[in-house]
């Protein structure tokens, strides 16, 4: 580009100041000139780039779980859970049969 620098005069010479500032200006300058190379570059790579799972924060909480328990622990969770699972299946049939007796009540009258 080089429309900041100025042509030294024959004769003249430049001070060690505006040698270093030409310097930097040409150096800006390159930067300048390969701004649109470097934002294509990067924009190829975050295309190319694969976004993280969607289930990553899952993985990282059950890993963490299961690192912090022993297999004594783990085994007593299922159990639980199991437990947990069995009374509300309980819970759901309770339900259904007190509505389907509401229900049969309800017709007969």
């Amino acid at each position: 580009m080089g429309f900041f620098r100025k042509k030294p005069k024959t004769g003249i010479s430049l001070g060690a100041r505006e040698e270093k500032l030409l310097a930097r200006i040409s150096e800006l300058e390159e930067f300048i000139e390969g701004a649109p190379e470097r934002i294509r570059i990067k924009m190829e790579k975050e295309i190319s780039t694969m976004p993280p799972p969607d289930d990553l924060d899952d993985r990282r909480r059950e890993h963490k779980f299961y690192s912090r328990l022993s297999r004594g622990e783990i085994r007593n969770e299922h159990r639980y859970q199991t437990r947990s699972a069995f009374v509300f299946l309980l819970l759901v049939i309770g339900i259904l049969a007190l509505t389907v007796w509401i229900y049969s009540v309800l017709q007969a009258v």
